[in-house]
């Protein structure tokens, strides 16, 4: 206790002087996470078959490259020399699992908690921040998720740093994945530390918690840009409580909120529908495109409009020019004939132009429609519940000109 103590002390008088410098986190992190659908029933076996299910599934082939082991891969208590012992569960270590990791082509993740144990009351990082960091980079970790819990109430801005200076002294670039719940104001200070924060406290696999932290996250936009992204939480999509369409909403929100896409599933067992979300490549793309930004609200943004549940439209813009906006129906029943105008969604085309539509859920096509002095609508004739509408619209210049007053464009 006193050494966790004195570190902490020093932190607070001197600050820290170094800032986070791995080159990583670009874009939003991709990958798999046992959490959400293990737990603790965690082993080396369960493991290594998500790995090869991963592959076998093509993944890898969409960005997603990181295969995160969560709490519990540890055992309660460290040896004689500090270092965390690994759990029976896994019998040939770490760094074995590592290398088949990475001789699969993916990388290598593990979970810690920046406190004197991790949530599940294993051993914690809090004063063992260089062994724990020299224990990864000797494994060939590739990423770190750092927890929140039993922290001694040292202030988040003393310990998290402590924990990013020792993987940088490593040498080894490791993601450094915050996970303190949106406490102590992370998103301001983050991007100095880690490269992705949570925002939020933990998902479940309900629509409730979509929606209640999607709309906490989004807050936040302002803060999120390349090499430190704001962290909604891991993908619930393919755990079975939601349907189909709460599915297909949760992870459209969080593409384009451009959150981590950490799946959370059983890979063995995820249902053709849901895998069919999670491998939705024109969402993909726009989470990990490099010039797109969290999503803005631009219309049903007030607070009567959420007392209301009235849907609301959120738009990001693409390295290429193209907006993508996603219309969201947060009622339980169909919203029938919902209609907005280009303009409200940033979409100013010359007179004449050609306004390309595909719709992002279906990756399909939909057609096009010329504008008319930027008055051109776009009417959707039904939203499920919970259920949303994404589309990409591309502006075509054209010198031909038109007459028609308001072009309507309609999507079943």
């Amino acid at each position: 206790m006193t050494r966790v103590i004195a570190l902490a002390t020093l932190a607070a008088l001197t600050g820290s002087t170094h800032g986070l410098d791995n080159g990583l986190g670009l874009t939003p992190q991709m990958g798999w996470n046992t959490w959400n659908k293990f737990g603790c029933n965690i082993t080396e076996d369960l493991v290594k078959d998500a790995v090869d299910k991963f592959v076998e599934l093509g993944l890898d082939q969409l960005g997603y490259e990181y295969i995160n082991l969560d709490d519990c891969w540890q055992q309660e208590h460290r040896d004689e020399n500090g270092h965390v012992k690994v759990s029976e569960s896994f019998p040939s270590g770490m760094k074995a699992l590592g290398d088949y990791i990475h001789s699969k082509g993916l990388k290598f993740g593990l979970y810690s908690s920046a406190g004197l144990q991790t949530c599940q009351g294993m051993a914690g990082g809090l004063g063992y921040e260089e062994i724990d960091a020299q224990d990864y980079a000797d494994w060939g970790v590739d990423y770190l998720k750092y927890d929140n819990c039993f922290n001694e109430d040292i202030p988040a801005q003393f310990r998290y740093p402590q924990m990013r200076d020792a993987l940088n002294k490593t040498g080894r670039p490791i993601f450094f994945s915050i996970c303190n719940w949106g406490d102590d104001n992370i998103a301001v200070w983050g991007h100095d530390v880690g490269n992705s924060w949570r925002t939020t406290n933990d998902i479940s696999d309900s629509w409730d918690s979509v929606e209640s932290i999607f709309l906490s996250n989004s807050k936040l936009r302002d803060e999120s840009s390349p090499g430190g992204w704001n962290d909604p939480d891991m993908l619930e999509v393919g755990n079975g409580n939601m349907a189909t369409v709460e599915e297909q909403t949760h992870f459209a929100l969080w593409a384009l909120s451009k959150a981590p896409l950490i799946i959370g599933c059983d890979l063995t067992k995820v249902s053709k529908e849901s895998l069919s979300i999670l491998m939705n490549k024109d969402l993909i793309a726009v989470n990990q495109d490099p010039a797109s930004t969290q999503a803005k609200c631009m219309i049903g943004c007030n607070y009567w409009d959420t007392i209301l549940r009235r849907p609301s439209v959120w738009q990001t813009k693409l390295s290429t020019g193209e907006v993508v906006v996603a219309v969201v129906n947060w009622r339980e029943n169909n919203w029938k004939n919902y209609k907005f105008y280009l303009t409200d969604v940033g979409l100013a085309p010359k007179d004449g132009d050609s306004i390309l539509v595909r719709d992002l859920i279906e990756q399909k096509e939909i057609g096009s429609f010329v504008d008319s002095h930027d008055r051109g609508s776009v009417s959707v004739d039904s939203i499920p519940g919970h259920g949303s509408k994404v589309f990409k619209f591309t502006v075509v210049p054209s010198e031909v000109s038109t007459t028609a007053e308001e072009p309507v464009f309609l999507a079943n």
